[in-house]
């Protein structure tokens, strides 16, 4: 769908291992707990003012809408401005690849955060790498600090792979 006119930027964000960590229990007959990153509502409030929000999971659309609809209701918001699922990846020597070109956004105005660089090697340029997120770490601060460096790159107004490059060692120290 077209881009939101009240948005100049869109960020993709991956879901597993980024923004949540899904467990399955052998012990509680294989049902699942999900882990949420520290973080995510205040980051996802506070970046929807800057970004439209765009979800690329390599999850099946029904898992996915689960897990994103339970977020949008636990803070009865509307975060994410589209949802993008396995069957709009490209399967490449048996992986994954979010490729941006089909999404249908000025590449030089959209970021992919997701935390495994082969999801995004297509545009590579494009991508901040973020730590896996495992649900262990209650004191993780990838996003906090993730927040901080869209925001510098959002008001630069600029082209982001340029912006990603220039923030590249914050990033790597902080984020990735």
């Amino acid at each position: 769908k077209p881009i939101n006119p009240k948005y100049k930027y869109t960020l993709i964000l991956d879901l597993d291992e980024t923004m949540i960590c899904f467990k399955c229990s052998p012990e509680q007959n294989n049902v699942g707990n999900i882990h949420i990153r520290p973080g995510l509502e205040i980051f996802l409030e506070i970046i929807k003012e800057f970004y439209e929000i765009i979800i690329f999971t390599v999850g099946t659309r029904d898992y996915a809408n689960v897990i994103l609809d339970l977020i949008e209701k636990k803070n009865n918001t509307k975060y994410f401005d589209g949802r993008l699922y396995r069957e709009h990846a490209t399967y490449i020597g048996n992986k994954y690849i979010k490729d941006l070109s089909k999404i249908g956004r000025d590449l030089s105005k959209t970021l992919i955060v997701d935390n495994n660089p082969h999801s995004f090697k297509f545009q590579y340029e494009n991508g901040i790498l973020i730590s896996s997120y495992f649900g262990e770490k209650n004191d993780d601060k990838a996003l906090i600090e993730l927040q901080k460096i869209l925001i510098k790159i959002y008001k630069e107004k600029g082209d982001v792979r340029e912006s990603i490059s220039k923030y590249k060692e914050e990033i790597i120290q902080k984020v990735s």
